[in-house]
This record gives structure tokens, C-alpha cells and sequence, in this order.
């Protein structure tokens, strides 16, 4: 079993080394869905509202891999840390094999519940039927996209980001093959629209997903001969779902968030949807250097954590926290500036842009506390602390804004302006309640171990 040690050496040179590939990854992952969104805008305004309506869904997928991927690499950087192979090995098998049942329960539930969702948000008619052409395809896939996401956790928690980025890359260049031809048919395939996007989708994550299990398994850190080792234990289970669930529950309330702001929106009609739906997308990239960090603090303050260093975590925090805020305010000014171009590449409708070149710009100012906010709650699953991610998601994306918006809305019929600056407001709000609630977490835990070393040494 090969695996990076992150308990010695730089931690700048550590933290370059896994957020640098981690964020160009995500880079190419964040652009595939700008063409998928694209694309979407070539066909009509109805499918790219149908893309936008279908992204809070999606993201029930995405929350699912995200939260296991998550927990299980937190839990396996601390096993690293402590030394424990055994307790790997566990781990890794355990939660692919809780992969495949989470799989199974995700595509009957998402097939079963879409159509009721989307006419919660008030999709009807054509608007609804272009949705479901979409989502339905997705959630058929969703196999690939969690064993998928669990193989980059395992790799992440031994100190590799480098295979994932590469696997969202090539998905990238055949999504630029893949969409048009799956859109608008050709050499045998008829045309399929929409559906045609999530099609190409389907087979990418397939291919993706294949090349994730062969790394893990060529490497030997899942060896699939010790097929006893993926019986369900339900103690394993447990402590896995108990890492796992909130940061699900995190990535969850993104898209509940989403729900919310989107039932509000639909008030100012289709258009608007569309907009959200634009700039959300392109609100993915300028965060990149927040998902990247993110990887980079999972792999070094979990390893960090299990061997007791925590001075390592406190220097981690402080140089991811300066490499995000640098990073993610450079990029907030460019969307700035930058937002009436940006929002020109996916739409010519004025409507659409003039919406979304606002939204855009008041957006811009609270991008710092996004960053802040992810690395803060990166540090807290890390240390096996996951469940503060749950509860400042939930209260940042629906506990403040919801009560706000209908009084806003559909009380006092505010404009859409609104709708934004309450979301701008509630994240500053969590992102100081939350960098608060952290570094009282960390000086506790900084105390707490130089209380146990001046112990040891007085005995010795």
C-alpha cells in the first residue's frame, strides 16, 4: 500500500502539491458544466432554466459522494496518521461497499421523487418535461459518480490529488465531443437534445469511474481478492456514516438552499431562473481555490490530527487560509469587472444578462467568506468534527434566508435585489460565526496537547 506521509516536510510545499491539482481539476470539472450550460442555452432558454431547476437535484447525487468521499477520507488520513493499517484497510473496503447500497437507494429515491420536485418549484408542462429528459438519465449514472468520488477520497486521504484532476480533465475534452454530437445526433445517433447532454454525462462518469477503481486497486490500497472484507460491518458502517452523513447533510443544504432561492425566483419568471442558474456556475470557478484547499486540508490536518501534531494543523490553517483569500479576492475583482462578459458567453437574451450581471457583482463582495468559511469547516471534518458543516449550511441556507425571503418577497413584493442581498448578508454572518467556532475548537485542542506533553515530561 503506497501512501505520502504529510506529518513531515513543508506544509506550504504539502499544501501546493494537493490543492494545486485539486483546483485545476476542479477547474475542468466547474468548465464541463459551463458547456454543459452552454450547450444547454444553444438548444433554448427552457432547457438552460431546465439545467439551472435540475442543479439543486443533481446535487443530492453529488452531496451523497461528497459526504462519504468526505468522511471516509478523514477517517483513512487518521488511520495514516496513527499508523494503523489494519484500521485502512477496514475503511477502504467498508465504504465502497456502503458506496454500492448508498448507489441503489439514490437512484430509486431520485427517480421516484423528481417530478414532485420540480413541480414544487413550479416547473410545469414543457419546463417540466425538459427537466426530467434531463435528471432522469443522471440519476441512472449515479453508481459511477459515488464510486467514483470514494476512490479520490481514499487517494486524497494517502496524499495523491493528482489521479482525480487528471479524470476531470479528460471528462472535460470528451464533454466538448460528447454534448454537441449527443445534442444534435450524427454518424448513427439521433438527435436527443437535452437528454443528450445527460447521456454524455452518464458515459463519462462510467469512464471515470473505471479508471478510479483500476487506480486504487492497481496501487494495492483496495485489494478486491479480500472479498470478505466488503461484508457490511455495522460498526464500521456507523462510525463511516457518522463522518459522513453531516458532510452529505453539508453538500444537501446547498441544494435545499438552492430549493429555497429558487421558489422565490420563480416570482420573477423563467429568465431569472436561468440567470441564477448562470451565475451560480460561474461563481463555481471563482471558489476553486476554496475546493482545492479543501482537499489539501482534509490529507494534511487528518494525517496531522492522527499523529497528534497539532502545530502542523494551526501552520496548515494559516497557510491555506492566506492562499484562499488572496486567490479567491483576485478572482472576485475579475468577476466584477468581468460580469457582463461572463454573463454574455451563455445567454443574448438582455433579460437573462441584465439579471445576472447584478446578481454577479453583489456576489463578488462576499466571495471572501465562502473561502473562509470552507476552510474552517475542512479543518472541523478533518478533525473528526463534522456535524458544525451540517448545522452552518442548514442555518446559512435555509434557517436565515427562508423567514427573510418571505417577508422580502411575499410580503412586501421587494424587487429580486432582494433575494441577493440576503444571501450575501447570511453567509458574512455564518462566515464569522464559523471562524469564531473554529479557532476555539483548535486553541482548545492546542492546549489540550501541550497540557498532555507537560505531563508526559514531568513523569519522565
Amino acid at each position: 500500500m503506497t501512501q505520502t506521509s504529510l506529518t513531515t516536510g513543508s506544509i506550504t510545499g504539502h499544501v501546493r502539491s494537493l490543492a494545486v491539482p485539486a483546483s485545476i481539476g476542479l477547474f475542468f470539472q466547474t468548465m464541463y458544466n459551463v458547456v454543459d450550460s452552454y450547450y444547454a442555452g444553444m438548444i433554448s432558454t427552457t432547457a438552460l432554466a431546465s439545467l439551472g431547476l435540475s442543479f439543486p437535484v443533481y446535487l443530492l447525487i453529488i452531496a451523497s459522494s461528497s459526504g462519504t468521499s468526505r468522511g471516509t477520507s478523514a477517517l483513512i488520513a487518521n488511520a495514516i496518521g496513527s499508523d494503523d493499517v489494519a484500521k485502512q484497510k477496514t475503511l477502504i473496503a467498508q465504504s465502497i461497499s456502503m458506496g454500492l447500497v448508498l448507489s441503489i437507494a439514490m437512484t430509486f429515491l431520485g427517480l421516484t421523487l423528481a417530478s414532485p420536485l420540480f413541480r414544487l418549484m413550479g416547473a410545469d408542462g414543457e419546463y417540466l418535461s425538459t427537466a426530467l429528459s434531463y435528471i432522469c438519465p443522471i440519476f441512472m449514472g449515479t453508481v459511477f459518480i459515488i464510486i467514483s468520488g470514494l476512490c479520490n477520497g481514499i487517494l486524497v486521504a494517502h496524499g495523491d490529488s493528482k489521479t482525480y484532476s487528471r479524470v476531470m480533465i479528460v471528462g472535460f475534452f470528451m464533454n466538448l465531443v460528447l454534448d454537441p454530437w449527443f445534442i444534435y445526433g450524427g454518424l448513427g445517433l439521433p438527435a436527443m437534445g437535452i437528454t443528450g447532454i445527460a447521456l454524455a454525462t452518464v458515459l463519462i462518469q462510467g469512464v471515470g469511474c473505471w479508471y478510479m477503481c483500476d487506480a486504487v486497486i492497481r496501487r494495492k490500497i483496495l485489494v478486491v481478492s479480500a472479498w470478505r472484507k466488503f461484508i457490511p460491518e455495522l460498526r464500521t458502517y456507523a462510525e463511516i456514516v457518522q463522518q459522513a452523513l453531516p458532510a452529505s447533510f453539508n453538500v444537501m443544504s446547498v441544494a435545499l438552499g438552492f430549493f429555497v432561492t429558487t421558489y422565490f425566483l420563480k416570482t420573477f419568471g423563467e429568465s431569472t431562473v436561468a440567470a441564477y442558474a448562470v451565475t451560480t456556475r460561474i461563481e463555481q470557478i471563482v471558489l476553486l481555490p476554496s475546493f482545492g484547499l479543501y482537499a489539501a486540508i482534509m490529507a494534511l490536518v487528518g494525517q496531522n490530527n492522527g499523529a497528534g501534531k497539532i502545530d502542523r494543523i494551526n501552520e496548515t490553517m494559516k497557510v491555506c487560509n492566506r492562499f484562499g483569500l488572496i486567490l479567491t479576492i483576485t478572482n472576485a475583482t475579475l468577476m466584477f469587472l468581468a460580469a457582463d462578459w461572463l454573463m454574455r458567453i451563455f445567454s443574448d437574451a438582455p433579460d437573462v444578462i441584465g439579471v445576472g450581471v447584478t446578481c454577479l457583482r453583489i456576489f463578488a463582495f462576499v466571495q471572501w467568506a465562502y473561502v473562509m468559511t470552507s476552510t474552517h469547516i475542512a479543518m472541523l471534518q478533518a478533525i473528526k468534527r463534522p456535524m458544525y458543516g451540517f448545522f452552518e449550511s442548514v442555518t446559512r441556507k435555509i434557517i436565515l434566508p427562508m423567514p427573510l425571503l418571505w417577508l422580502f418577497i411575499a410580503q412586501w413584493d421587494k424587487s429580486v435585489l432582494w433575494i441577493w442581498y440576503t444571501s450575501g448578508t447570511t453567509t458574512i454572518i455564518m462566515t464569522l460565526v464559523t471562524v469564531t467556532y473554529a479557532r476555539w475548537v483548535l486553541r482548545n485542542r492546542t492546549k489540550d496537547a501541550s497540557g498532555n506533553s507537560t505531563l508526559a515530561t514531568r513523569h519522565v
